[in-house]
């Protein structure tokens, strides 16, 4: 899973000859989606929440391994630099089934919705558990329903806007892809990328 840790431009410098460090609770960081507004929520939170004034962020491109684990993926209100947590996630397939749950159980609580069958649900358990279901069968009838949704932004925005996930360990230089810049230019970057790919695979 690619990821990205978003750091104030006058930071990136450093980072990329030292790496990624994480604080006392562990490396903070969002997995890269392709969706430009998605990937830059935490941008637009910083910005929004801090008292400090506005500024440019970088984001750090990165693949995770098993080697940082374990790790949280969840909420962000759920895991903070004030917040007592568990990193409960040992391996990247853990995390990978996490993240495909998380957008699954979206898919399972629109159409449970659709079809009425949470009304009088309180209880959070039956409430999964029903969504769960109803993203099942809708999978087992469709099985591009998923891949439908994760391509939709605003299917995407609602699975995933306030999420994150944090890392035990750091990450080292060798291992950062790229720099995402806060703008546009991002898009630019991966038609660019893509464009000299095709070359490469016609040659």
């Amino acid at each position: 899973m690619l990821a990205v840790h978003w750091t104030p431009v006058s930071k990136t410098k450093n980072i990329l000859k030292n790496g990624i460090r994480k604080n006392k609770k562990g490396l903070f960081c969002f997995p890269l989606t392709g969706h430009h507004a998605l990937d830059r929520w935490w941008v637009h939170f910083f910005n929004r929440y801090q008292t400090r004034s506005r500024m440019k962020y970088n984001g750090i491109l990165f693949r995770i391994t098993d080697d940082d684990m374990p790790a949280y993926f969840g909420q962000w209100f759920g895991a903070t630099n004030w917040t007592e947590f568990e990193k409960e996630i040992k391996t990247t397939k853990e995390l990978g089934k996490k993240f495909r749950d998380n957008l699954s159980f979206e898919l399972g609580y629109r159409i449970a919705s659709q079809k009425k069958l949470l009304e009088g649900i309180i209880d959070g358990r039956e409430m999964y558990k029903i969504c769960m279901e109803q993203a099942k069968l809708a999978q087992n009838n469709d099985p591009k329903s998923l891949i439908e949704g994760m391509n939709s932004h605003d299917y995407m925005w609602t699975s995933l806007s306030d999420y994150q996930i944090v890392l035990s360990h750091s990450i080292p230089s060798k291992r950062i892809l790229r720099v995402i810049p806060q703008g546009n230019e991002f898009g630019k970057v991966l038609k660019k990328r893509k464009k000299e790919k095709w070359k490469g695979d016609r040659y």
